[in-house]
């Protein structure tokens, strides 16, 4: 296994030091502790896998099961055996498994389908996304549990509140929401999920178990019960069909009772690779070299949700945390990351990111993470620390990579500083992709020409399909820029460049803006016009000052 993926170039002789010292240590599977600690991802150790047991390995993108088959499947079966039958062919079942080297989840698809059987391997991850394309659309286990609900000998209606949260979760999670939001009103309990951004109703709730299940997500995140007139903060963590999911609890008191968001954290998902976000091959390779430097300051900038702190988890992957000491300060840890020392900042005590990262200043580390940049003395301090030997990533909250620049010297950071340390600046924001399973060409409206500036390419549209909700979109990609400081960047700050004047000279040296990005991925069918025009990444200089 080790030496398969060394040879792919998926670990390397480092890496695969660490992970067998680890395993002599621990006595587990190789390809699992290489997973736990990061070293590689599921669709690299699966494709090895596959070919050790002679199987095909599968990927998402190619998988299109019978829709007749799908109508008959059992999501249940599904989940309890990493099977998802895909079609019946000559007499055999081709069949997709995760695990396909465990004899009792192999005898369980043969007793539950008396075909010879085909199989392929997929990702624990791909198994999840079919699971929710494919059966996820059908009755809410909300709906099932609040219709089975029976009144008392008093008239009232007594709903089993632990079954409820428990299905409110899971069926938040197995949609792909990144929150679920409980919001009561007078006669209901409005549940709302954000999925690719977009908020989706979900099953409402009876105001009467309201208050119970609030109840019961404050207890299971160590929060006061009692308390409904404050805000409350908390975390809790689930198990959703057999993986870990950590859930950032949010309390807000509200007219008709207490508001409820849950942020979902799913520890599965581990760190994105930068291309699977939507940065093209050039981007990347400037990040990598932005990762090697022994110092500096990169910053990612854009409006909250637009995939910040993602990609900073993702610079962090490119860090060779082996032979450098890499350190975080967050607010919160949202993601465990191996090899990483990550510290949560605490503003009850009074440990915010100016003290988390004078505290890091002092533990020997070689590149730091910082969450945001809030004020001039984290300003100040991450400049400094950047000058002294130190790789700083961090955000900022900007309307483009440029406009990061006039922001840090509003904050106090003197020009000349910025000069010497900047290594780079991300803008970006996320946009719903194009459904690949009900994509179709389209001729451009005049209007949607002009958008695109007279260059069409292979524009599409989704049809809309039960892969995506009849949406037409499913999944999100980054529009991004990357700012590097050009020739006579110095210069230009210290005669007082104002934004269009370092706009000018960074598009002489080749910057490409996040509208031209849309552009190139509205001409290649990956999104649509809409969708870069909703997340205003069509944006004019002169509304930024």
């Amino acid at each position: 296994m080790g030496d398969a993926l060394l040879a792919r170039g998926h670990i390397n002789e480092s890496q695969l030091d660490v992970a067998l010292r680890e395993q002599r240590r621990v006595h587990r599977p190789l390809g699992e502790i290489l997973l736990s600690l990061g070293f590689v991802r599921q669709d690299a150790l699966a494709e090895v896998m596959a070919e050790s047991y002679g199987l095909p390995f599968l990927r998402l993108g190619d998988i299109q099961p019978d829709p007749l088959l799908v109508a008959a499947l059992d999501p249940s079966f599904v989940q309890e055996t990493g099977a998802f039958p895909l079609r019946i062919e000559a007499g055999v079942l081709h069949v997709a498994m995760t695990d396909p080297g465990d004899p009792q989840k192999v005898s369980a698809v043969r007793q539950r389908f008396p075909y010879p059987l085909d199989i392929s391997l997929v990702t624990p991850g791909d198994m999840t996304l079919l699971l929710r394309k494919y059966l996820a659309a059908r009755t809410s286990p909300i709906t099932t549990i609040l219709s089975a609900a029976e009144p008392n000998d008093d008239g009232e209606t007594l709903y089993p509140i632990e079954e409820l949260t428990d299905a409110l979760i899971q069926d938040g999670v197995r949609r792909g929401a990144t929150d679920i939001h409980v919001e009561p009103e007078e006669g209901l309990t409005r549940v709302r999920y954000r999925i690719d951004g977009v908020l989706v109703a979900g099953e409402s709730l009876p105001r009467e178990a309201t208050e119970a299940l609030i109840s019961r997500v404050k207890i299971l995140s160590s929060l006061d019960i009692a308390e409904r007139r404050r805000p409350q903060d908390g975390r809790m963590r689930v198990q959703v069909d057999g993986r870990q999911v950590d859930l950032r609890v949010s309390l807000m008191p509200v007219s008709f009772g207490e508001n409820l968001v849950l942020r979902v954290l799913d520890r599965s998902a581990g760190t994105v690779p930068l291309g699977a976000l939507g940065f093209g091959a050039w981007t990347r390779q400037q990040l990598q070299a932005i990762s090697e430097r022994p110092h500096g300051l990169f910053l990612v900038t854009g409006p909250t949700g637009s995939g910040k702190t993602t990609t900073l988890y993702s610079m962090l992957a490119l860090v060779d945390a082996i032979q450098r000491n890499v350190a975080t300060v967050e607010d919160p840890v949202e993601y465990q990351i191996p090899l990483v020392r990550q510290s949560q900042v605490e503003g009850s005590i009074g440990y915010g990111f100016l003290e988390g990262l004078r505290a890091l200043l002092r533990q020997d580390p070689d590149v730091i993470l910082v969450g945001e940049i809030r004020d001039g003395e984290t300003a100040d301090m991450a400049i400094k620390a950047a000058m002294t030997g130190h790789l700083v990533l961090s955000t900022l909250h900007t309307n483009s990579a440029i406009g990061a620049v006039p922001r840090l010297v509003d904050l106090g950071v003197p020009a000349y500083l910025l000069e010497d340390c900047l290594a780079g600046i991300v803008g970006q924001r996320l946009v719903r992709k194009v459904c690949a399973m009900c994509a179709q060409p389209y001729e451009p409206t005049p209007a949607e020409v002009i958008l695109l500036e007279g260059e069409i390419g292979t524009p599409r549209k989704g049809a809309g399909c039960d892969h995506c909700g009849h949406l037409g979109l499913s999944g999100r990609t980054v529009l991004h820029e990357l700012f590097v400081p050009p020739p006579g960047f110095g210069d230009s700050l210290r005669n007082g460049a104002n934004l269009k004047e370092i706009h000018r000279l960074a598009q002489a040296a080749g910057f490409q803006d996040m509208a031209e990005n849309g552009r190139k991925k509205v001409r290649k069918g990956i999104t649509t016009i809409e969708e870069v025009l909703r997340v205003n990444a069509v944006e004019r200089l002169e509304d930024e000052g």
